[in-house]
Order: structure tokens, then C-alpha cells, then sequence
């Protein structure tokens, strides 16, 4: 946590990914959590009750506006499901208060883009909620990155193994593999390339008798404007939870370097240095983009991971998910919104 006096946040949402996630992270932060709302109040009182030792002054809206009105509310962690997120955002921005947002932020960059012109008009900060930015070990990596360890960089891959084969609202959505899920290890690649991808190929697959709609299983390759290779490949229908594992390989030329959830290793010509740190991807790294936010409107700058660097990502995977649904043909990166950002 930053030295300055916490945030004191208002959650809209009451799903799995808060009752999992946000107010994990934010009870093990010590983040003041205030205020909660959900399309079914009976869900955010149910949550409430939960953790009423965490966050006992805790109390429950009827609406995303009456929370955004709030004086306690300071800032606004949004953590609905991106269909309908853009009325709900034009809701929230004439009470000014900065938004944390689950990502994707849309589904369709046209409406993430709206979002973006709109908020800037409004004068809100919205930073988007890329959490694996911040799971400890992978922080350590792009940390030994963006300090030149690894000197200019010429192969990246990420190879990930889970299981997601179930039907249900998120698999549902066709784009759900590249556009939601895949999306944190673009977004990464994105953090470690230090450069951006300037086309895409990809390829996806379902099996046979899969409950999930969405495809799930994917190969991507990057095209980078320099030497730099990168390649990330998503098997999402693992038969054992014992397949799961999810490891990425850098190498520069000065040093190389690996990271799984567990641990971050830098190979260098005098040694190899492993840095396997405490904590999870969850809580860790939500605690981490929420800190990392506050961090930045508390110095009025702005933050890694606004909104403007989210459109770059969604860009990236909705030229990603486009390829796969043309056999894998090559497809530029889509220009983004750029005003009122970095």
C-alpha cells in the first residue's frame, strides 16, 4: 500500500469474482471497503452478511447511482459483466468519481472506445482491472524486464493449461477465449514486449462433445515492427486439474529469464537467480491494480493500466479473435482511442 490515506471504494457487483477476488484482496490490503450494489440486492446483502468482520460499516445501495452518490464512496470498483457496461459507465461518470473496471472493459472495441471518448469528456480516470500485472511473480519478471536485465529481448512464449469446459454466461460469448480469458496473457505479453504488436495470427478449436460454446483452445502468434518473436498458446480443456500450469519464457541478449504462478528465474552468464515470492495471482495481483491506481491519483499521474493502455490490449485480442474466425490470416492491429491518455 502506498503511504497516503486508502481509497474508500464502493463495489458494483456482487458476483464470483468479488465474493472471490476483490473483497479478499481488499480485506487482506486493509482497503476500506464502504459501499456495495448488485442487479439483485438480496446477492450484495448476502455478501455483505459474509464479511461483515472485514468490512463492518459495509453498506448495501439499491442502485449503482445511489452508490456513486455516496460520500463515503470515493472510488468506484466495477466488477459487472462487460455486456451493458457502457450505459452503466454514463451513469456513473457525472458523479466524477475514478473507476476501476473489470476487463474486458466491452466486449467490442467500437464501445470500449466510446467509453474512453466519454470518460475523457467527463474528465474521469478509469484504469482497467489487469490484475496478472500484479501477481507476484510475474511482477518480478516484468520488473527484471523493464530494468534492461535481460537487455533487448528476441523471443517471448506463453504456454497455459486449464480447464473452463462449462456452460455457462462467459463461455457462452463467442469471443470468450481471446476477449475475456486470454486477454490477461495478451495484456501481459503486451507489458513484457515493451513494444507493441503491430499484426496477429490465430487459430482456435473446439472438441467435440465441449459444454463450453466458445472455443477453447488457441494459438497466437505476434508481429512485432523488429526482431522480437512471440507466441502464446491456451489449452482451456485440461482433464485433470493436475494438468494445470501456466509458464512463460523470455529471452534478450543479455540474459533470459522464466516465470510460472509459483516462481520468476533470470538466467544470466554468471548465474541464475529463482525468486519465488509469497502470495497468489488472487488476492495479490487485485490488491496490486487497485494500489497502483490509487497510487497514481494520489500523484496525479497516470496510471500503468488506464484505460487508454486497456484499448491497446482489446485491440490486440479483437484483431486476435477476428484471425481465428478467417483460418488464421494475418490481421493489423486496430488503431484505439488515444485522447485523454497516455
Amino acid at each position: 500500500m502506498n503511504d497516503t490515506k486508502p481509497w474508500r471504494v464502493g463495489i458494483v457487483g456482487a458476483g464470483r469474482i468479488v465474493r472471490t477476488g476483490h473483497l479478499p484482496a481488499y480485506a487482506q490490503g486493509r482497503v476500506p471497503v464502504t459501499a456495495i450494489c448488485s442487479q439483485t440486492q438480496t446477492t450484495a446483502t448476502q455478501l455483505a452478511q459474509q464479511f461483515k468482520t472485514q468490512f463492518p460499516d459495509l453498506r448495501v445501495h439499491g442502485s449503482a447511482q445511489e452508490l456513486a452518490a455516496d460520500p463515503d464512496v470515493e472510488l468506484i470498483d466495477l466488477a459487472t459483466r462487460p455486456d451493458g457496461r457502457l450505459d452503466l459507465i454514463r451513469e456513473l461518470l457525472p458523479y466524477g468519481k475514478p473507476l476501476l473496471v473489470q476487463k474486458p472493459v466491452a466486449y467490442t472495441l467500437d464501445e470500449a472506445n466510446t467509453i474512453a471518448r466519454e470518460a475523457a469528456d467527463a474528465g474521469v480516470q478509469i484504469a482497467v482491472n489487469h490484475n496478472l500485472r500484479w501477481a507476484p511473480a510475474q511482477r518480478r519478471l516484468l520488473d527484471w524486464i523493464r530494468a534492461g536485465e535481460l537487455g533487448n529481448l528476441a523471443h517471448l512464449a506463453h504456454v497455459h493449461h486449464f480447464n473452463e469446459d462449462i456452460d455457462t454466461w462467459y463461455t457462452r460469448h463467442p469471443g470468450y477465449l481471446f476477449l475475456d480469458h486470454g486477454l490477461h496473457y495478451l495484456d501481459l505479453a503486451r507489458q513484457i514486449a515493451c513494444t507493441e504488436p503491430v499484426a496477429v495470427s490465430a487459430r482456435a478449436g473446439r472438441l467435440p462433445g465441449q459444454a463450453a460454446q466458445c472455443p477453447l483452445s488457441y494459438s497466437i502468434m505476434l508481429a512485432f515492427d523488429g526482431p522480437l518473436v512471440a507466441s502464446l498458446t491456451l489449452h482451456n480443456h485440461t482433464r485433470t486439474p493436475h494438468a494445470w500450469s501456466s509458464s512463460w519464457y523470455v529471452n534478450g541478449d543479455k540474459a533470459d529469464a522464466a516465470a510460472t504462478y509459483a516462481a520468476a528465474t533470470l538466467h544470466t552468464a554468471t548465474g541464475s537467480i529463482t525468486h519465488a515470492p509469497s502470495g497468489e495471482w488472487v488476492p495479490d495481483g487485485v490488491l496490486g491494480a487497485y494500489t497502483a491506481f490509487t497510487a497514481a491519483l494520489d500523484d496525479a499521474t497516470v496510471p500503468e493500466h488506464d484505460l487508454a493502455d486497456h484499448l491497446r490490449t482489446l485491440a490486440l485480442a479483437s484483431a486476435a479473435l477476428a484471425s481465428a474466425n478467417d483460418h488464421g490470416t494475418w490481421k493489423d492491429v486496430p488503431s484505439t482511442y488515444a485522447g485523454g491518455g497516455r
